[in-house]
């Protein structure tokens, strides 16, 4: 556990070059809610920009050479995935938070008519689409490299969230949606935890499928 650990928290020393970006992007995010008056399009920026700092990582890594850095520490190569693994949950954790506050306090702010179940249920849904995202990306990443995959990779996932936000706002999916709020209020408090369940089944799956691929790759 203590090797899983150090690698987790090389993870984060790594990735603390990139942290002023990410505050660029929860910037933005804000801004956009702000202006919009629409609190779940903060949710799903802040994710949405959460799965660049979960990413980022392996290109930090590569251009700091710290394969090689792995490969003289007594460190296994699986206590690493599952180190990267562990940096990217919390990461989406934080992300998750964060953008439920920003929600929040928008909702408040602009005196937006948006009920719990809405906001609880978009950071649900985007907490399963950052686990998916870094889902994919991951053992990409592990077989090809961040350098090689990144725009096959990513492209086409940020393409998804802005397909989305403008389907939700020229569609009435968002009405439809709302429509079977009466149905879930009784278990509204329960919709992040469906989430978090389904976000960690779809990293758990994911980790061991780049386990399955880094195991046999030369370093």
């Amino acid at each position: 556990m203590s090797r899983i650990l150090n690698c987790t928290r090389l993870d984060f020393t790594t990735a603390l070059s990139s942290m002023m970006m990410a505050g660029i992007m929860l910037l933005i995010s804000i801004v956009i809610g702000f202006l919009t008056k629409m609190p779940v399009i903060s949710e799903v920026l802040i994710m949405a920009f959460s799965v660049f700092v979960g990413g980022n990582v392996f290109q930090l890594h590569e251009k700091n050479h710290s394969e090689k850095l792995y490969g003289i520490l007594p460190i296994r190569r699986s206590d690493m995935i599952v180190g990267r693994y562990v940096y990217a949950l919390v990461i989406g954790l934080v992300a998750g938070i964060l953008a439920t506050v920003v929600a929040w306090a928008v909702t408040v702010t602009t005196q937006a008519n948006y009920p719990a179940f809405d906001l609880l249920g978009a950071v649900a849904i985007a907490f399963v689409y950052y686990s998916f995202a870094v889902g994919v990306s991951y053992p990409i990443f592990f077989k090809f490299s961040f350098a090689k995959a990144y725009i096959f990779t990513m492209l086409p996932l940020y393409l998804v969230v802005i397909a989305s936000i403008l389907i939700g706002r020229k569609t009435n999916v968002g009405a439809d949606l709302a429509s079977t709020a009466s149905y879930f209020a009784p278990i509204v408090g329960v919709i992040p935890l469906i989430g978090l369940v389904v976000g960690l089944v779809l990293l758990v799956v994911s980790g061991f499928i780049s386990n399955a691929i880094y195991a046999h790759k030369e370093v």
